[in-house]
This record gives C-alpha cells, structure tokens and sequence, in this order.
C-alpha cells in the first residue's frame, strides 16, 4: 500500500469547485500505467484510465472527505494493478481543524552555503504524532528518515541550488502511509572559491638535516574552517605526507637526503564534499650542505723568501659539513698535499724560483675535483731578508656587530726596514672605502648598511716595489641586531629518566639580554606545549608518563622579524621503571635426585611489575615451561639422571620487549649426596650454590656434614 508518492498543487482542505492538480511525486519504477480513481461517501469515481498521464484535473463539487486513490501496472501486466496508493482529501471546511496535522514547519534559514546544517521543526496541533522526511534529489524523492517520534531533522547540504524536503506526518494508531504531508523550500548557494595564494618556504637554506618550513595563505570566507594536507614528492614519484588535512598552515620537517623534491598542498572548506578545492605546488632542492666557499687565503710570510725558510698557508673557507684542502705547487719544484683535514699547510722550499701555490677546498663527500679554488704567486730567492710579517690582527668587538656600532681593528706585523699599511673594505665584492698606505696601523670601521664586510689588511716595506708584502682578511658581519645563536642546551647528564624526574634544561646563548625564548614540548610526537617568547633561559619539565619527549628550542633577538634566528632540539626518553637488572636463580636444594621435586626462584632488581618467564632444557632440548606472569618461581620433577638447565626471563610487565634480564644455572641430577660426599667428591659448584643462595641455615645437617662443609 502507498508505494506511489501522490501530490496536490493545492494542500487540503480546499473550496468546493476548486481545480486541484493530482500529480505523481515518486513512483517505485519507471515506463508505468496510472488510473485516478476518488471515493466519496463509499462510491468510487474513476477519473481517468489507465494511461501514461502522471497528473490530472479534479475538480470536486461537493463538500466532504473524499479518498483519492492512484493504482499503477507496467504496461504488459496481466495484473487489475500492481501498485496502489490513497490519500484522504478534505473539501469545504467540513472539520478543517481537526483533520489538519501540521501547523507550521520551521526552518533556521531558507538560504545556506554548501556545508552548512539544515535545522528543520515539525510543528503539529495533536499528539502522538510520526514523522516522516524525505530529500528531492535528481527530482526524485529519497527517503532521509523514517517515522520516528521526533519533530526536528538535521541534515548537512552538499550541492548548491533549488531544494525540497517532504514531512509526512501521521497519527500514532493510523493505517495509512501519511495522513498529511507539506513540502519545505530552500537554496544552497556556493561557497567563496578557496585559492591558494601564498606558498612559500621560509627556510632560507635547503640543507639535509635541518629543518625545512614552508606557509601556505589562501583566500576564502572569513566564517569558513579551511584545512590543509602537504605530501612531499622526491625525484622518483614518490610520495610521503607530511601532514594530512589540518588547520596548520605551516608545515615543518627535516630531509635526510639531498636531491630534487616537490611538496603538494591541498586546501579544502572542512564541509567541501569533493577531495580538495584548490592545490599548489612547489619545486625545491635540498642541498647536503651549504655552498663551499673560500673567504680568505693567505700566507703568513710576504713574498719573495728564501730556500728552505718555512711558510705556513692559511685558507678560510664556509660551507659544507667535512671539509677537505688540497695544496698544489707549481714551479720549479712541485709539491701536492693531496686532500687532507687541515686548512693549513707548510711549505719549505728547496729551490729557488717563481711559483704558484693553488688551494682546493670541496667537502669530504663530492665527488668531483673541487668546489671552489684560489691562487697566489709566490718567489723564492737565494738571497737572505728579513721578511714582513703580519703577527696578529686585534678587534676591539666581536665579528658580528649592529649597523652604526664602531668597531677598531689594529695590527700587530714585523719584519722590513719600515712598515706601511693600508686597508680596504668591500662589501658584496664591490669596494667601498680604502686607506691608502700610511704608518698608523689601525683603522677605526663603522658599517651603515646591514651585511657581510671584508676588510683587507695589506702591509709593505716602505722600499717595497710591491703591490703589498703581506696581506690578510677579516670578515665583519653588521646586522640592526645581532641574531640570536643558541650555543648549547644543558641538561643534567643521566644515562635513565623515569616519570616523576624532574627535567631541568638551560639555554646558553650570547647577548642573554636581547635575546628570546621559545619552547615546543612534543610526547609521542604529539605537540603538548609551546610558549609564547620569553626571556627565561630555564625550561623545567616534570614527566608524567613514558614515552619519546622532544623539546625544541627556538631563539631570536627582541628585534627580529624572523620566526626565530637559531633552533635546537633535545630529545629524551622517559621510562616507566628503571631497568630489570641482576637477576638471580636460588633453588631450595643442593643436591638434586630423579623423582624429587625441585624449586626454582627468580629475583631482579629494578623494573615495575616485573614478570618472569621460565624454560627448562631437558635431554638438549629447551621447552617453554612458563609463560610471563608475577609467578616468579617454579616447580619441576626431573625423573632421571642428567644435566637439566634453567632460563629465567625478566622484564617489566609494561615493557613490549621480548626480555630485559635473564640468569641461568645448570642442575645435575645424580643419586642423592649428603654435604659431606659433595666434599669429598669436591662438587665445587654444587657447595657454591649452596653458600651464594644461603641455603645453608634451611639445611638440616649433621655435626659431621657441617664441619665437613667449613
């Protein structure tokens, strides 16, 4: 009964003569036959036959209730109809009131975006009312929920346009599919389109191991919760996410390899139905080290020389994680260093003449020649001189100073008849100021721009024909503040923590005073905490269950507009219990005989709830005998002669491990010795086991056994 959906363009009741359009909502199948057929006072009219009509036009002429009735058949059923359904409609005001069901239908708004919840509240004249919802999809009805005593629906919308919901309604104790029904209108609209506008990497080195952060921004309401997943992509096509879907924006990880990568963002409104509404991608290249760069090289004597005097060469080189010099001689006499550790060199010239001294600098794992190489010309003579030396070079400051903040540079040479000196500072390889050669031998520099400055020290004889005798550089690095650099966490040294250890952690950086701290606290890879940037240099941390602790520690000056200047992190495992050690096998015999019974008991130091687990090998063959329980002891009858051994396992009841601690005994069983045979015989670890276990007391003994025994 009521497998067909009927509905009216006008709801009951309505005024005699009224046009009423009767039309199929929803029909169990499709290419069907219907036949309109109305009841009034226990006649039947038949409205129209069979056809393919799916409305007509009644128009009543008589007041009262009447019952319209839709039969179907398919259109070769031998059937009278194969399905049917009726409703009862009322005519004039004949008992209006108390044949209406519903009084209004509620709805919390008639438009909404795609994701948001539709609230709708049934609200009736009677009690004991059902409630019945269905949804128009793809204009066919589909139902949402059956009857039930409940008068509020709440569904989410997903698809953007003109939509419907049906109530029916119908009184507890009816026979009929409804008794009324009433259609509810409201539009979905699309939400703002998401784009992604901003993604970019703010690490500005891609290096192997350290960390690299990339942000994503997108456009899109103001109301809307937006989530976003990031997959990284290496250079073969595979794949790896970093984080799925997730209101952080930024996204951090560390790459162990170096290589070509892609990182993929997906964006989506939390309520979107498809998979993701807008992407971006990025193309990054993580390098295993920075670039290998040489600052400075040079040679602590001036040229010319003369044979077989000493001279040390300097290089100054950045980047890389291993670096690695090579020292080439061309001249008349060559000499190669080959690759080695150290960025200095000594070179004691045999013969004299022009040379060239080459420096090489790659880090230990590049495989091709070099990464970066410089020169110098160098002349040997025979004839002796007193050479010009640059001794020392004396800053007043540090290397790192702020912009407008003076720093004095003074050197320290000797050698020649009388000394010049003179200074040149570049900035980005571009000259910017120089000092021509005079007798004051220092200089006083004051950066007004931010950046890395090289100032030149060059230093002659004053009957030098040279360019200059000897020269060096220094590095000077000028910043509107000086970045924070945290030099070292510390932490007490303790080789196991337990929950409840109090973990005390100091940060030592430089500039304490203009410096700020901020503290991540990861368990389990779970972040738990982070502060806000704060002076404190002291972060104490109290455990309180076990587990991987991560606490990473970022730093930056007061100044920075950076995230943070300088990171590290400390990692620490936390243990329940401290470790299952020393465990110990005591048996209460000494002497062992087939078909006595035996008992063995395991005790360790350490550990919570420790358990044991016991096997026995008998006739070379070990056997399970005891799974893990808190039963740390057990029997056992050897029922002949033999050697039989003993394996007890130990761990923390908590611990996944297959064991912590384990002991092990051999057992002879023999005939049955007394103290004194055992003497005799000079059964050595027998009477051992005896005085270790301190059985001794629980033995009955004879005087003669125990003076034997001593």
């Amino acid at each position: 009964m009521n497998e067909i959906i009927i509905g009216y363009n006008k709801e009951s009741p309505q005024e005699k003569n009224s046009e009423i359009k009767i039309n199929i909502i929803d029909k169990p199948k499709e290419n069907l036959l219907f036949k309109y057929i109305v009841g009034f006072n226990g006649a039947w009219e038949t409205l129209k036959e069979f056809s393919e009509d799916e409305s007509i036009i009644w128009k009543p002429e008589i007041e009262g209730s009447y019952i319209l009735m839709v039969q179907a058949k398919e259109e070769n059923s031998t059937k009278s109809f194969d399905y049917v359904s009726k409703n009862e409609y009322i005519i004039g005001k004949l008992s209006k009131d108390e044949n209406e069901l519903i009084k209004d239908i509620h709805l919390n708004k008639k438009k909404f975006c795609v994701g948001e919840k539709i609230h709708l509240k049934v609200e009736t004249k009677q009690s004991s009312v059902l409630y019945r919802y269905m949804i128009k999809e793809n204009e066919k009805w589909i139902l949402a929920k059956d009857y039930s005593k409940e008068n509020a629906f709440v569904c989410s919308v997903k698809d953007p346009g003109e939509h419907e919901i049906l109530v029916q309604c119908k009184l507890l104790d009816s026979r009929e599919n409804f008794q009324e029904a009433r259609k509810v209108e409201y539009k979905v609209v699309e939400m703002k389109k998401l784009e992604i506008n901003v993604f970019k990497c703010l690490t500005s080195e891609l290096l192997v191991d350290e960390e690299l952060v990339f942000e994503v921004g997108a456009q899109y309401d103001d109301n809307r919760m937006i989530l976003y997943k990031f997959v990284k992509i290496n250079s073969n096509g595979q794949t790896k996410c970093i984080q799925d879907y997730s209101t952080k924006k930024v996204v951090s990880y560390k790459e162990n390899n170096s290589g070509k990568y892609r990182i993929l963002c997906l964006a989506k409104d939390m309520y979107s139905p498809k998979q993701y509404d807008d992407r971006a991608i990025m193309h990054y290249e993580v390098k295993p080290y920075k670039k290998v760069e040489i600052l400075s090289f040079v040679s602590d004597l001036s040229s010319p020389q003369i044979m077989e005097k000493s001279i040390t060469f300097k290089a100054v080189a950045s980047g890389g994680k291993e670096l690695r010099y090579r020292y080439l001689i061309e001249g008349p006499k060559n000499e190669n260093s080959g690759y080695i550790k150290s960025s200095e060199y000594i070179w004691e010239p045999k013969e004299s003449g022009d040379y060239k001294i080459n420096l090489f600098v790659k880090d230990v794992s590049f495989t091709g020649k070099y990464e970066d190489g410089k020169s110098i010309l160098f002349t040997i003579d025979e004839i002796p001189r007193d050479p010009v030396k640059i001794d020392e070079i004396i800053l007043d400051k540090k290397e790192s100073v702020l912009v407008k903040e003076s720093v004095n540079i003074k050197v320290i040479a000797e050698g020649g008849i009388t000394l010049l000196y003179s200074f040149i500072i570049r900035k980005d390889s571009v000259e910017k100021e120089r000092i021509d050669y005079g007798e004051c031998n220092w200089v006083k520099f004051t950066p007004e721009l931010e950046g890395r400055f090289e100032i030149e020290i060059r230093v002659k004889d004053k009957y030098s024909d040279k360019v200059f005798d000897v020269h060096e550089i220094k590095h000077i690095d000028a910043y509107k503040y000086i970045p924070a650099n945290i030099d070292y966490v510390l932490m007490e040294p303790k080789e196991y923590y337990l929950i409840g250890d109090q973990m005390v952690l100091d940060v030592i950086t430089q500039d304490t005073e203009e410096i700020l701290i901020k503290y991540v606290l990861q368990i389990n890879g779970h972040k738990v905490e982070e502060t806000d940037y704060v002076k404190s240099k002291r972060y104490i941390l109290t455990p309180k269950c076990s587990g991987r602790y991560i606490v990473k520690v970022y730093a930056k000056n007061k100044k920075s507009d950076k995230k943070f200047d300088s990171s590290k992190e400390v990692s620490i495992v936390v243990n329940d219990a401290p470790p299952v050690t020393n465990t110990t096998i005591k048996c209460d015999r000494f002497s062992f005989s087939p078909n006595e019974p035996i008992e063995i008991t395991a005790e360790s130091n350490g550990g919570k709830d420790v358990v044991y687990e016991f096997y026995l090998m008998e006739k070379s063959e070990w056997n399970l005998v005891q799974k893990y329980s808190k039963k740390n002891y057990y029997d056992f009858i050897p029922f002949t002669k033999g050697i039989y051994k003993i394996l007890a396992l130990a761990k923390s009841n908590y611990n996944k491990k297959a064991y912590e601690d384990y002991c092990m005994i051999d057992i002879k069983v023999t005939e049955k010795l007394s103290i004194k045979d055992l003497v005799d015989n000079k059964d050595i670890q027998q009477l051992k086991h005896i005085v270790d276990n301190n059985i001794l007391s629980d033995l009955k003994l004879t005087e003669e056994e125990r003076k034997s025994l001593i």
